[in-house]
C-alpha cells in the first residue's frame, strides 16, 4: 500500500519548476543541520512537517499547534508555497506506521521526528490521544521504551514552555533533548 505522506510530497514536488525546487533544496539544506547532528533533505523536511501535523491533529489541529508547525517550517527554510502544501495536507488516513516508513529506524533522525511531533502537539497541552499516538510512533520508529518516555516527557514540557514564552526553561529542555537524541 502506498504511503500517503510520501505519495503527496512526491506529487507536489513533481509540480515544481526545476529552478524553484533547486532553490528550495538549497535553502532547506543550509537550514537543516540540527545541533544533534541530524540533517534533513527538502523531501524529508516536508515529510517531517506532515508527520508533525499527523500527531498534532489526533485531537484536532489547534491554532497553537498550527502556529508552532508554521514556525518550525520557517526555521527549516521551507518556502511559503511548500508550507501551504503541508497545512493543506489531509492527515485523516495517515497513521504512525506511515510516518515510521519514512525515516531510518532506531536513529537520531527517528528520535528527532518523535520529539518534534510531540513538542508541537504539546503546544496546547498533550492530550491522552496525542500521547498514545506519539508513543506508538516511537515504537514504530524502533526507539526503546525508556527513550520514548524521556522524549515524550521532554517534548511535553518543552511545548508548554515554548507556548508560554519561558525562554530559560526552553533552553534547558533543548539541551536535555539534544543529549537524548545524541545518545541514539
Amino acid at each position: 500500500m502506498a504511503n500517503p505522506i510520501a505519495q503527496s510530497t512526491e506529487a507536489f514536488l513533481a509540480t515544481l519548476d526545476g529552478t524553484v525546487r533547486e532553490a528550495a533544496e538549497e535553502t532547506v539544506g543550509s537550514n537543516s543541520k540540527r545541533s544533534a547532528g541530524v540533517e534533513f533533505t527538502l523531501t524529508e523536511e516536508i515529510n517531517l512537517a506532515k508527520a508533525i501535523k499527523q500527531i498534532a491533529s489526533v485531537d484536532g489541529f489547534s491554532r497553537e499547534e498550527r502556529s508552532a508547525l508554521g514556525f518550525l517550517m520557517i526555521m527549516a527554510g521551507i518556502p511559503h508555497r511548500m508550507q501551504q502544501e503541508v497545512l493543506d495536507f489531509d492527515v485523516t488516513d495517515v497513521r504512525p506506521e506511515h510516518v515510521a516508513e519514512l525515516f531510518p529506524h532506531a536513529s537520531r533522525k527517528a528520535a528527532y521526528v518523535l520529539s518534534g511531533a510531540t513538542t508541537v502537539a504539546a503546544f496546547d497541552g498533550l492530550s491522552e490521544e496525542e500521547e498514545l499516538e506519539a508513543r506508538e510512533l516511537g515504537v514504530r520508529l524502533g526507539l526503546s521504551a525508556p527513550l520514548i518516555d524521556e522524549l515524550v516527557d521532554n517534548a511535553l514540557r518543552m511545548g508548554l514552555a515554548m507556548n508560554t514564552g519561558n525562554r530559560a526553561k526552553v533552553e534547558l529542555l533543548e539541551a536535555q533533548r539534544l543529549l537524548l537524541i545524541s545518545g541514539v
